[in-house]
């Protein structure tokens, strides 16, 4: 039976601040259809970032960020297809399982590709950003990973470079984000230092062996001698002062990155003699996702859930995205959708 319409949380306008959720509003649209390259995903669970209300907010559009209206909140899903052209049959039938991220390279938009979409019943999604899901993790849990997991891979490895050995520190050891770099640098041999309140300390000493936990409360990382000479500083947190703080506890050709502040700038040679040094935003990547999610099957990498999960309703997202700007939680937020 062919479904024609479908129920999608979307909005019409940009809006920040106070009751920036009120935009929100459960939409029928139609369902998408299959082209060469291009799926329809039927969506068994969502996951939200703050990316989402940043987005929302419309803060993006000065950094070049398109924001075609209305728009279908969400990059994160996980489902099964539902709707494949026949040339692409073979390699993706319908009934398989799936999870991705709907992004681009370095910004969510990419050509003519289409743009978020995760909180609806369908999405198209172009079969380059597709992963399989492995058997052994649930949906809630692979449309947890594709967004933070590929960042935060990506981050320790591509950007800086961490590798058995460095002296790593890491704002904000409990962001979603922060929690996989940390379990990453731990499993590359480095010597992990990050921030964290005393509410998250028993959490973020169970990611791996050795972690120094720094109580930002208390103390401040720049200023302490355990933290001088690091190779790496990666701030998931977008932290007031974090580059200029980074400079003083860098070693001379050390990395910095945020994927939160534009105080670096964009430009990973723009601070030399330090290899790498700017603002970075996750490029596209199932090769990544695949790592991730076996990662997360075979139980060597955790990204806990908040439950219960926020269900598929208007009110359900708009309470979904302001617990996400609220901050207050640890592990990822997930709607069920089917």
């Amino acid at each position: 039976m062919t479904i024609d319409n479908m129920k999608a949380i979307q909005y019409n306008e940009n809006k920040s601040g106070d009751g920036f959720v009120d935009v929100l509003k459960t939409e029928t649209v139609p369902v998408p259809k299959a082209a060469p390259g291009l799926a329809i995903v039927k969506i068994a669970a969502a996951a939200s970032n703050p990316i989402d209300f940043k987005v929302l907010g419309g803060h993006l559009k000065g950094a070049g960020w398109a924001m075609p209206l209305p728009f279908t909140v969400g990059y994160d899903f996980s489902g099964t297809i539902y709707e494949v052209d026949e040339t692409d049959a073979s390699k993706w039938p319908v009934g398989k399982e799936v999870f991705g991220v709907q992004w681009g390279q370095g910004k969510h938009d990419e050509g003519d590709m289409p743009v978020g979409g995760a909180f609806a019943q369908y999405a198209a999604v172009p079969l380059s950003r597709l992963s399989v899901k492995p058997a052994g993790i649930s949906h809630e849990a692979a449309a947890a990973s594709a967004l933070v997991g590929t960042t935060a891979y990506q981050i320790v490895n591509n950007c800086a470079g961490v590798k058995k050995g460095d002296k790593v520190l890491i704002l904000g050891g409990p962001t979603s984000v922060g929690m996989i770099a940390v379990q990453l640098a731990v499993k590359k041999g480095a010597k992990v230092f990050t921030t964290a309140s005393p509410r998250n300390k028993d959490f973020v000493q169970s990611l791996g062996d050795g972690i120094t936990i720094i109580d930002y409360r208390a103390e401040k990382w720049w200023e302490l001698d355990t933290t001088k000479e690091v190779d790496s500083v990666i701030d998931t947190t977008g932290e007031e002062g974090a580059w200029e703080h980074a400079q003083t506890v860098l070693k001379l050709e050390g990395n910095f990155v945020s994927i939160a502040s534009f105080d670096v700038g964009f430009d990973p040679k723009g601070h030399a003699p330090r290899k790498f040094a700017a603002m970075y935003m996750l490029c596209n990547d199932p090769d990544v996702q695949d790592v991730i999610a076996a990662a997360l099957a075979d139980g060597t990498l955790k990204i806990p859930l908040v439950e219960p999960d926020f269900p598929f309703s208007e009110q359900g997202a708009k309470d979904m995205l302001s617990a996400q700007a609220k901050g207050a939680h640890t592990g990822k937020l997930v709607m069920k959708i089917e």
